[in-house]
């Protein structure tokens, strides 16, 4: 510790070192004053000088600027701070493959920051001009431009979740290329105007032209995103891409009922990369590939046998290419982790780009069609094979899906697009931001040695090396030391703001050239590549690369987690607006509530229910058989409750009725009563279910004003039945206390009664250990049928899943994700949408 304090000292003395240089007498002359050496002497003998120190004036703080000064550093040092955390936040994520964006909370300070820094530098540069102080306003003019850079970069990832999810790069505008264009005229007149030293002007000059170019970059590729079928086009060329195959009944190739997991993926024309580069052209309903380009794909074999199929087969890169390169590549054949880690990113990449199109709105042609619905049910449902490995299935399909939405939330951030249409563009602009970088510390060190850059670096340099040798023979006094030190420092801010502006533009840049570079999309970019052209895979540095990529990206897999919400403990709960707001600020959903792992046995019982759903269907036009949670009562052995699914209740009610009595099941006496795992899945998908009744209405089928009239009624009944009861004990008590007798009573009583008039149904059922289990693996099934019943229709509409994913992520959109590319299509009105459980839909 003492060695990294001492070095900290070495660098602050430099820094002071440097500021203090100036080749002019009178300058040195015009100083504030000197500080009084003080001596620390121990058995007779002097062991700390502080020596005398100078601070040259154009870098002094006067007394009537010293408040704006320390708000100035103070917002420096918060916009250093947040760039840092950015960046390694950023990075860390992107290794452990739990990256989700940005943080908003991160993005909101730092536009705050910049709306104080620019009225800072405004009033600095007039006082600078008022006082002849000209190096001061040159260095104001450099941190204008510093700032202005790093805005740019700010303001782009700070956007409404609404426009982010627009069509196309919905987020740029002409507007905003006019504002920057003019902010940039601006510093490039105060340049002209009031840098008038020769040598230090050409580097302004040269620095401005950097910036104006790197603006220019930035318009050019939001240019090329919004004209490219590969980024704002591409969901409609898809659309376009899907109603050819859906005419040509060549989704998937397989019929057979009993091929599973690979056996379909091998036969799955749906697109992964390479769309952009077919021939297409305009129609009245949108894009469509030539007849002949499609014709063409189709009749290629995954794994072409002769020059000329393979050349036709480079343009594209279908799910069966990935799935053939698995099985044959030598480096995948004999690794398991990496064909999985292949197989898992090409699919989750083409099922994004379908499902983006759900959320842009364009025509979803494969809905209601028996080969989408074998997509799901035959292959993303059984992706490890056959279905005695239920687990195994259960998980890698909730991984793909968790894929498939990063990349969906990924795409809607401010590097992605401008990186994907050039590439190699993007990774000059990083070379070109070093080369600013550098190019910027020899301005500030021209401006503070009036143009003598060398003798600065000089006296930089001496001073480093005394100091060095200096603080060896005294480091008995490194407190008093830094206590002389730290006043010199403060009284001189101008060399802390540049140095730190200096290294947060550092951060922010490195941040964006490594997300790309460890993000699903390189990786997916590199395999598809790898996969397009046979040639490369016969190179063996080549391979070298695929394999570096791939153990770049090694990572566990997803922890999937739900906010928890039980209504016999909503008095533990904190204000909802206030909590709202701020977890909206801070990208997480629900600050203050506890968060549950969705567990194996949870996502088996889901994927089941699912199966159930699509396993029902009798026609092209209807294969859904949707439940509230009847069927699973019925399968059980339980059709007697069948009155708390009531259809008419509405799903918020019956959620709310079924969490009251699984929540009283489940507080009973531990040690008589221990709870299995099928338990734990249960509790954990009914509390998640009471979070969406409460936080997220527009996630469930119900109008949204109806779900939180349901939610207000019974927070205020119980509250009113509670009063001073404070333990979920003395809370459970009074509610198996208030039960009506009669079921026909409990049936007309509000949403409490019955949800307790059922859990002493249930605890009648329960009893035994081997009881208690059979209650549980009912209601596991119950909660897991249920959800997939909410999950089929938001009452928001997709953009409700689009605002929950710019948010965090909710565990509901990846039901709805599955829905969605199985082809169901719920109805959308009201007088449809309350049906038995068994129409079909």
């Amino acid at each position: 510790m003492k060695g990294i304090l001492l070095l900290w000292l070495v660098a602050s003395r430099a820094a002071v070192a440097a500021a203090m240089y100036n080749s002019s007498a009178a300058a040195t002359a015009a100083t504030v004053g000197a500080s009084t050496q003080r001596d620390i002497i121990i058995d007779n003998r002097t062991v700390c000088t502080t020596p005398t120190a100078t601070l040259v004036a154009s870098f002094t703080v006067s007394a009537d600027m010293r408040t704006t000064e320390r708000l100035m550093v103070t917002t420096t040092i918060l916009m250093t701070f947040l760039g840092t955390a950015l960046f390694v936040v950023g990075v860390l994520g992107r290794f452990s493959g739990r990256h989700r964006g940005h943080s908003t909370a991160t993005c909101i300070f730092f536009r705050a920051t910049f709306a104080l820094f620019l009225p800072f530098m405004s009033y600095m540069f007039s006082k600078a001009k008022s006082e002849s102080n000209q190096p001061r306003a040159q260095l104001i003019l450099l941190w204008m431009l510093l700032v202005e850079l790093l805005r740019k970069k700010v303001y782009a990832m700070v956007a409404p979740a609404g426009d982010a999810f627009a069509r196309g790069v919905g987020r740029y505008s002409f507007f905003d290329a006019v504002e920057e264009a003019a902010r940039m005229v601006w510093i490039g007149y105060l340049v002209y105007s009031y840098v008038h030293v020769h040598t230090v002007k050409s580097f302004f000059i040269i620095l401005w032209i950097f910036s104006v170019a790197k603006m220019c970059k930035r318009a050019i590729c939001i240019y090329l995103a919004k004209g490219s079928f590969d980024l704002a086009k591409n969901a409609a060329l898809v659309s376009g891409y899907m109603v050819q195959l859906v005419d040509a009944g060549r989704q998937v190739l397989h019929e057979d009922d009993h091929a599973l997991g690979s056996n379909v993926m091998k036969d799955c024309n749906y697109v992964v990369m390479g769309e952009s580069r077919l021939k297409r052209e305009v129609k009245p309903h949108g894009f469509e590939i030539h007849d002949n380009e499609v014709k063409d794909i189709l009749d290629v074999a995954p794994h072409p046998r002769v020059e000329g199929e393979a050349k036709k087969s480079e343009q594209l890169v279908r799910v069966c290419n990935i799935w053939d390169l698995a099985e044959n590549d030598v480096i995948f054949r004999y690794n398991d982790n990496r064909k999985r880690k292949l197989e898992n990113i090409c699919l989750a990449l083409a099922l994004f780009k379908l499902l983006r199109r759900k959320i842009e709105h364009f025509h979803m042609a494969e809905a209601r069609t028996p080969q989408a619905r074998n997509f799901v049910f035959l292959g993303l449902l059984a992706l490890e094979g056959g279905e005695e490995d239920e687990a195994a299935n259960a998980e890698r399909a909730f991984e793909v899906v968790e894929l498939e939405l990063r990349f969906l939330d990924e795409y809607y951030q401010a590097v992605i697009p401008l990186a994907l249409p050039k590439p190699k563009l993007f990774v000059a602009n990083f070379a070109f931001s070093i080369a600013f970088i550098l190019l910027y510390c020899i301005t500030v060190l021209l401006v503070t040695g009036n143009g003598d850059i060398f003798s600065v670096l000089g006296s930089l340099f001496r001073g480093l090396i005394g100091l060095s040798i200096d603080m060896v023979v005294q480091y008995q006094c490194f407190v008093h030391q830094v206590d002389f030190l730290v006043g010199m420092v403060c009284s001189s801010s101008d060399l802390i703001v540049t140095f730190l502006l200096t290294l947060t533009l550092l951060a922010v840049e490195t941040y964006e050239f490594m997300q790309y570079l460890l993000s699903d999309w390189f990786v997916a970019s590199v395999l598809c590549n790898y996969a397009r052209k046979p040639t490369l895979r016969q190179q063996r540095h080549i391979r070298q690369v695929v394999k570096g990529t791939l153990w770049v990206k090694h990572r566990s897999r997803p922890v999937i987690k739900v906010h928890q919400v039980t209504m016999l403990k909503l008095h533990q709960l904190h204000p909802r607006r206030v909590w709202m707001l701020v977890s909206r600020l801070l990208k997480r959903r629900l600050v203050g509530l506890p968060d549950a792992v969705v567990t194996s046995d949870a996502k088996v019982a889901i994927i089941k229910a699912l199966k159930d759903v699509l396993a029902a269907g009798c026609s092209p036009n209807c294969y859904g058989h949707f439940s509230n949670g009847k069927a699973s009562l019925a399968r059980h052995g339980f059709a007697q409750l069948e009155w708390a699914c009531n259809e008419k209740m509405g799903a918020a009610t019956v959620i709310i009725v079924w969490h009251i009595a699984t929540a009283l099941f489940e507080t009973r006496d531990r040690q008589k009563h221990p709870l299995p795992p099928n338990g734990q899945a249960a509790l954990t998908l009914s509390r998640y279910c009471a979070y969406l009744v409460a936080y997220e209405p527009g996630l469930l089928p119900d109008d949204e004003a109806c779900t939180e009239e349901a939610y207000k009624k019974i927070k205020a009944e119980l509250n009113s039945f509670f009063q001073s009861c404070c333990t979920t004990v003395h809370r459970r008590e009074r509610l198996m206390k208030f039960c009506p007798a009669r079921e026909e009573v409990a049936a007309e009583k509000s949403d409490m009664a019955k949800g307790v008039h059922l859990g002493k149904k249930l605890e009648e059922k329960g009893g035994r250990i081997h009881e208690d289990e059979k209650v549980w693996e009912m209601l596991l099934d119950f909660w897991a049928e249920l959800l997939v019943f909410i999950a089929r229709r938001p009452s928001a509409g997709p953009e409700a899943h689009a605002l929950a994913l710019s948010n965090g992520g909710e565990f509901i959109t990846h039901i709805w994700a599955m829905l969605t590319h199985a082809g169901v299509r719920a109805p959308k009105r009201h007088n449809k949408d309350q049906v038995p459980p068994c129409h079909p839909v």
